[in-house]
């Protein structure tokens, strides 16, 4: 007795190939992005096996919508660790006496 009903990871394949003529129609650096869409997709398929959405893409979208959140969030951090950094240098410029900088002294 076979299965009845197709595994997430089958429906991802198919919705990605359902694609095709889209994604041949792409630049190069746009079909390396678009294929890591799926790519994230197919991170979250054990998740998505978990859900009974009546189109995979569905799926698909939330795990991509998720890894960019992901992704976002960590280029935030770092964009706050950079700002915060550059805050303190400028801070300790700002209070050293003129004859403490560097730059002035003969």
């Amino acid at each position: 007795m076979g299965r009845t009903v197709v595994s997430i990871v089958q429906a991802f394949h198919q919705e990605q190939e359902s694609w095709r003529k889209f994604r041949r129609a792409l630049t190069r650096d746009d079909r390396e992005a678009f294929d890591r869409l799926f790519e994230h997709a197919r991170r979250h398929a054990a998740e998505a096996s978990y859900v009974a959405r009546p189109t995979p893409l569905e799926a698909v979208v939330m795990a991509v919508l998720l890894e960019q959140e992901k992704a976002l969030a960590e280029i935030r951090s770092r964009l706050d660790k950079l700002e915060a950094g550059r805050l303190e240098k400028l801070e300790a410029t700002r209070e050293r006496k003129p004859d403490e900088n560097p730059r002035l002294a003969l």
